[in-house]
């Protein structure tokens, strides 16, 4: 009777060692997962760190060309404008020197 009784216990402890070795199981897989799951997440994280940088760095490229624009029309504008003057001078002259020769 007691090789029975312990025969008894000797089976449930095998039966709660098989258990608790399939949740150690279990959360060893989970684990797994959860490394794979935080992996990826760094590995979006560093692609999204990286699509800012490149942003950054392209906003920046383009504000310089915006200056170096802006300064070339302001540049344009400038010699428009001596153009005009340039005309504006010689036309005067060319009426100048009509009524001269006319009178």
């Amino acid at each position: 009777m007691k090789v029975d009784t312990m025969d008894a216990f000797a089976q449930e402890r095998d039966r709660e060692v098989r258990s608790i070795l399939q949740s150690i199981n279990d959360l060893a897989q989970i684990m797994k997962d959860l490394s794979t799951l935080v992996i990826d997440q760094g590995t979006v994280l560093d692609r999204i760190d990286y699509n800012m940088e490149q942003v950054s760095m392209k906003v920046d490229e383009g504000v310089k060309q915006l200056v170096r624009a802006e300064a070339h029309q302001k540049n344009s504008r400038l010699i428009i404008c001596i153009m005009f003057l340039i005309v504006a001078v010689i036309l005067m002259l060319i009426i100048v020197i009509a009524k001269s020769v006319l009178f």
